[in-house]
């Protein structure tokens, strides 16, 4: 009898060390997700464009890397990917915004949602991001040159929205630069740009070269002027 007791506590605590191992996401990630969620309203606000309220499934105490739409590295219990596209999201992206605390995002999409306002500066924080698309989200103003911290990127999308170039707010010899340029020749990395419908003017920066693996660039329906310059032709990659 006690060889059967033994071995069911055995079979019992094995099975508690597995459900635990089973629960791979961190906390500080699922209190980042819990609060990014909660800055929203979540709500359909196109007849015309269904959409998934995904965070709302989102429940504290579980496992935050089996959410919808969430994605974690198998090893570290970080998230890596967040794929909210078309998740009836309504309201700005604070600068201050928990989604800046997931410090190993790879992977941000935030399209189709009505995310109005600016995109903060903050956004250069997340300085592991490979792909990034804020296609059609109703977002003004200036395009952040934070943008051209991000080493890792590879793929930017932030067409159909109402950016504009104005130059940034700081002085010295960089107020003839827009922040469009100042992005662009930082971006060396990045193999995939849409900026097309905007309302972005001025002119593209001469020397384009530095976007060496540049393979689809898209500007189109914005208010460019000046010459197209040649060193973008020069890029080996670019295809489109």
């Amino acid at each position: 009898m006690t060889v059967i007791w033994s071995l069911c506590l055995i079979f019992c605590l094995s099975n508690s060390i597995l459900a635990i191992a089973k629960d791979l996401c961190l906390p500080d990630q699922r209190d980042a997700l819990l609060e990014f969620k909660n800055e929203f309203y979540v709500q359909e606000f196109d007849p015309h464009m269904k959409c998934e309220k995904a965070t709302e499934t989102w429940r504290n105490k579980t496992d935050c890397c089996s959410w919808n739409r969430v994605s974690c590295d198998p090893k570290t219990g970080k998230v890596v990917e967040l794929d909210l596209m078309s998740s009836c999201l309504n309201g700005p992206l604070r600068s201050n915004s928990s989604l800046f605390r997931l410090q190993h995002l790879q992977s941000l999409e935030l399209s189709s949602n009505n995310i109005s306002g600016i995109l903060p500066d903050s956004i250069g924080n997340l300085k592991y991001l490979r792909s990034l698309s804020f296609r059609t989200c109703h977002l003004f103003g200036k395009i952040p040159s934070s943008l051209g911290s991000l080493s890792y990127l590879t793929h930017l999308d932030l067409s159909y929205n109402d950016f504009t170039s104005e130059g940034p707010d700081s002085g010295g010899n960089l107020n003839r630069l827009t922040d469009l340029q100042l992005v662009l020749l930082n971006l060396s990395s990045v193999t995939w740009i849409d900026l097309g419908s905007n309302q972005l003017k001025g002119m593209l920066p001469s020397n384009m070269s530095s976007l060496s693996k540049l393979v689809s660039f898209d500007i189109s329906e914005n208010s460019f002027s000046g010459s197209i310059p040649s060193s973008l032709f020069m890029i080996p990659s670019l295809s489109t």
